[in-house]
């Protein structure tokens, strides 16, 4: 017995794929600008809108300068490394 499948039912599969794509695409961008901003400059991290970064309970007084800007920078450079390795991975690695 073959499974009929409606050219609805292919049709809403493909969307939720470029949904999911989309989805992936926006997720990475944002975690990218935060890496970028937290590893150059972390009292620029703290002057994004409060909606754009998840900078939880981090406050500028105490991450934005001195020991507290050094674990700002290493979590963006532990964030950055984490976006090269998996790009590293899935895109350029020889299989």
């Amino acid at each position: 017995m073959a499974f009929d499948v409606t050219f609805a039912e292919e049709f809403a599969d493909a969307m939720l794929h470029v949904l999911g794509w989309f989805v992936i695409a926006v997720v990475v961008a944002v975690t990218v600008v935060n890496a970028a901003l937290m590893l150059a400059s972390p009292r620029a991290w703290f002057r994004l809108p409060e909606w754009f970064p998840g900078r939880g309970s981090m406050t500028e007084h105490t991450y934005g300068s001195g020991l507290g800007a050094i674990e700002t920078r290493i979590a963006g450079g532990m964030m950055v490394a984490a976006i090269l390795w998996v790009l590293y991975d899935s895109l350029l690695r020889s299989r």
